[in-house]
């Protein structure tokens, strides 16, 4: 299966050494994401320190690790489906709209733990336990 992964659970899988990054190793999914999040767990890595308590070289090197399982997509190609997806999420958070975008284009599920994402209803979304259950069934 393939499926584009929100930034919160990149940043959960940098946070600690739970189930988010064992499935991020261990899940046979295809993953994507896009690039614009690598940006924001830039912006968020003072916090992302403090709170994995990882020195900084170590979340570096935990960080390629983990972004080398999962294709990152620049936005500009996926135009097609920038407008509608700004459309679906106007109401619920916008600076999601991108996440729902590549979905779209890919015609693929989101991971996400932001229970908003949710509440538009064109592209599946599942949480970290809703991925755990999938396993299970595989």
């Amino acid at each position: 299966m393939e499926i584009v992964l929100d930034t919160n659970v990149l940043i959960a899988s940098l946070l600690k050494n739970g189930l988010t990054r064992k499935i991020i190793f261990l899940s046979p999914f295809k993953m994507y994401s896009i690039d614009y999040a690598k940006i924001e767990i830039e912006t968020h890595k003072s916090e992302i320190l403090r709170k994995s308590k990882l020195d900084e070289q170590s979340l570096n090197y935990l960080s390629d690790i983990i972004f080398s399982r999962i294709d990152f997509i620049s936005f500009g190609h996926k135009e097609t489906f920038k407008d509608k997806a700004k459309e679906i999420m106007q109401d619920i958070d916008i600076d999601d709209s991108f996440f729902v975008a590549l979905a779209m284009s890919l015609n693929c599920p989101i991971w996400s733990n932001d229970t908003h994402m949710k509440k538009q209803s064109v592209v599946k979304v599942y949480t970290t336990n809703e991925i755990m259950d999938y396993l299970r069934i595989l």
